[in-house]
This record gives structure tokens, C-alpha cells and sequence, in this order.
């Protein structure tokens, strides 16, 4: 049975950028791994939720439920700290930020964890940690570290298309009137965030396994919650079934490494046919 193992920063990164693809892969017969760098207790929450629980057991929990309805066949905690989007976040004594770990410590334990789980396909981030976190450009670093020590699998880095990710935010801030928690997002950062459409090499329909990634980003209840503005996580759920459908309906990656030749056919049968983007002219300029 052929073994995807997947490398997450914080719980519900897997249910945004790659649950369509595990719950794909596990009816299809494959075994599906998560590995989860950090606890999640940075993540932002409601004063109600963060007051009167302690944030990593709720996550905690709240990823069991993930796993539960993607199928998730094992599950290896590397028991970090979050780092914060700043990654300066506070952590109880005693605990490190995911983001202050040598790349090549991680590194290490994800080989071993690699060859415990005899990993055919392992997937991370993209070197820009996609909007840039520092826990997921660490993830980015480390897979890395680690696939050069563990060559048979293949390596992909689960990521999203960079153009109209910039177009949203550029349609955001030119409505900043009707958001104005969402208008200082930075242009420059989005600018080089995630993967240029020319770069990635699958793009995986999960539109068959739509109600699993919704029940996926349902499980982080916590992560919907906020005092001060809209939440990305909560704005999605909002979505009717046919926009969440459309909007969400696909995953992609960047094929970095093909493992063995052996390999070769099981990315096909695993993420499907390779992607051949039509460049718009909007992603031109």
C-alpha cells in the first residue's frame, strides 16, 4: 500500500491547503500521514475561547476530528511551539519556537519518520511558506533538508497559484472601504507568495471529496472565532456550497523531486495528470 506523508505547520493548514487530496487518496487506497510541526496555541481566537481553554488542547482535538474524516492513517506530532506570525509568539517554559529550531534538527527527525512510515510521496510548503509564515518557510526548509537524505520519495510542495491570489488581494485593497480589517494587506508580500502558475505541476480536482474539506475546515472550530474582524477560515465556511465548491474545488503542488522511477506512475495514479497552465493575460503583468 503506497504511503503520502504530509508535513503541516499549524492544525488546519491541512484541512486549507490539502484535505481535498488526503481524503482522495485514502479512498483510493493509500496511506495518508500527517506530520504536524506545532501545537497551534498562537493561532488567533475569540477572547471567550482563549480566556477559558487552553488553545493546544482545543487544536489538539480539533485536528483528531480532521484527521477522523480525511481518513488519516497515522499521525506524528513534532510537539513545537507556534511560532506567531511574527514569530517572536510566547511559549511556556521549557517549550521552543518552531521558527528558532535549526532546519537541519527537524530535518533529522523527519527522515526517521520518513523511513518509519516507508514514505512513496512525502509533501510540503514552497520556499516563500506560502504568505511567508515563519513556521511555514521552516516546514519548507526542513522537507527539503530532509528529501535529499531520503531520495526514493518523491517530494511535492502543496502551494497555491500566485496570480489570482494577487488579484484577490489587489481587489481587497481597492475595496478597503468595505473591509477595513483586510485592507492592509500587503502588496508586496503577495507579490511573491505561493507558486507562479507556470511552476506548478499538479492540480488535483477534490471536488468529489468537497464535503470532507468542508468538514475538515469545520473540525477547527477555534480558528472561525475572532473578536476583531473577519477570519479567512470563517469567510470560507460563509460561502454557499456551490461558491465553497468552485472557489476550493482544487488543490495544487510542485513537483520538486520524482523519487525512484518506480514512482512515476504512482504520482500519476496519486495527483493525477501533470498540470499544463494557459497563461491569462492578467498573470502577465
Amino acid at each position: 500500500m503506497p504511503t503520502v506523508v504530509f508535513v503541516h505547520a499549524h492544525p488546519d493548514d491541512e484541512a486549507l491547503l490539502t484535505s481535498g487530496t488526503m481524503a482522495r487518496l485514502s479512498e483510493r487506497g493509500y496511506r495518508v500521514v500527517l506530520v504536524m510541526a506545532t501545537d497551534g496555541a498562537a493561532g488567533l481566537t475569540s477572547h471567550e475561547i482563549s480566556h477559558d481553554h487552553n488553545l493546544a488542547q482545543v487544536r489538539a482535538s480539533e485536528l483528531t476530528e480532521s484527521c477522523r474524516v480525511l481518513g488519516v492513517s497515522g499521525f506524528h506530532q513534532l510537539g513545537y511551539a507556534d511560532s506567531g506570525l511574527d514569530g517572536q509568539a510566547d511559549v511556556p517554559a521549557g517549550a521552543t519556537r518552531f521558527a528558532d529550531v535549526d532546519p537541519g534538527v527537524v530535518a533529522d527527525r523527519l527522515v526517521a519518520l520518513f523511513e518509519e512510515e516507508e514514505a512513496d510521496v512525502v509533501v510540503g510548503y514552497d520556499s516563500a511558506g506560502g504568505y511567508g509564515h515563519p513556521d511555514h518557510v521552516q516546514v519548507h526548509k526542513a522537507v527539503q533538508r530532509a528529501s535529499t537524505r531520503f531520495p526514493r520519495a518523491a517530494l511535492l510542495e502543496a502551494t497555491l497559484p500566485r496570480e489570482p491570489m494577487l488579484r484577490v488581494v489587489r481587489i481587497i485593497r481597492s475595496q478597503r472601504w468595505a473591509v477595513p480589517a483586510l485592507g492592509g494587506l500587503d502588496l508586496q508580500t503577495w507579490q511573491h507568495a505561493f507558486t507562479p502558475r507556470s511552476e506548478i505541476t499538479y492540480r488535483v480536482d477534490v471536488r468529489p471529496f468537497i464535503a470532507a474539506k468542508r468538514a475538515s475546515l469545520q473540525a477547527h472550530a477555534s480558528q472561525a472565532a475572532a473578536d476583531d474582524g473577519p477570519r479567512t477560515l470563517s469567510a470560507l465556511l460563509k460561502l454557499p456550497k456551490p461558491v465553497f465548491r468552485r472557489v476550493l474545488g482544487r488543490e495544487w503542488y510542485r513537483q520538486v523531486t520524482s523519487g525512484d522511477p518506480v514512482r512515476a506512475g504512482l504520482l500519476a495514479d496519486a495527483f493525477g495528470p501533470k498540470y499544463s497552465p494557459r497563461r491569462r493575460r492578467a498573470d502577465r503583468q
